[in-house]
C-alpha cells in the first residue's frame, strides 16, 4: 500500500537573522577552525555581511562563483602587460582588477575562497574566512588586506 507523503512545510525564518523565503538560513555556515584574524569577527547580519564582500569583490574587479549562500570561490585575474592594457583602455577599472605596487603584489592570478563561518561559543559572531587556493602569496596578501579594509567588518 502506498502512503502520501505529508506536504512540504516551509520553515519561516527572518532575512536579518540570516535566513529566507526558501529555507536556507544560518544552519548552512560552518564553524571557524584555526588562527582568528579579529579584524574580519563581525555581529552584522550574515546577508548584510555577504552582499557587503559581494560589492567589494566587485569593486576589486574579482570574479565570484557562489558555491553556496556563504561560501564564494573568487579569481582575480593576472595583471596585463603594457602592450595589452593598450588593447583594454576600454574597460572600466572594476572589470580590469584591482593591483597593488609590484613591490607588494607582483599582479598574478590569485584564487581565493570566501567564507563566512560561525564562532563556537559566541552567539550571533561571525568570521569571514579567506583562504588562498592558488596563486602568488604577496599577491594574496595585497588582495587579502585590501578585501579586510574595504568591508570594514569589525566597526
Amino acid at each position: 500500500m502506498a502512503t502520501i507523503a505529508p506536504p512540504l512545510l516551509h520553515k519561516k525564518s527572518s532575512f536579518m537573522m540570516g535566513g529566507n523565503a526558501n529555507g536556507v538560513g544560518l544552519e548552512c555556515l560552518g564553524y571557524h577552525r584555526g588562527a582568528i584574524d579579529t579584524t574580519t569577527v563581525t555581529t552584522k547580519p550574515p546577508p548584510v555581511v555577504m552582499s557587503t564582500v559581494r560589492r567589494v569583490l566587485h569593486d576589486l574587479g574579482i570574479q565570484v562563483q557562489e558555491e553556496s549562500t556563504y561560501n564564494y570561490r573568487c579569481i582575480r585575474a593576472r595583471r596585463q602587460d603594457s602592450s595589452e592594457e593598450s588593447l583594454m583602455d576600454s574597460q572600466s577599472s572594476s572589470e580590469k582588477g584591482v593591483y597593488g605596487p609590484q613591490s607588494e603584489d607582483p599582479g598574478d592570478e590569485v584564487r581565493m575562497s570566501i567564507e563566512l563561518t560561525r564562532l563556537e561559543g559566541l552567539s550571533d559572531t561571525y568570521s569571514l574566512d579567506i583562504r588562498r587556493l592558488k596563486g602568488n602569496l604577496r599577491s594574496y596578501k595585497f588582495l587579502y588586506d585590501t578585501i579586510r579594509e574595504k568591508a570594514a567588518l569589525s566597526r
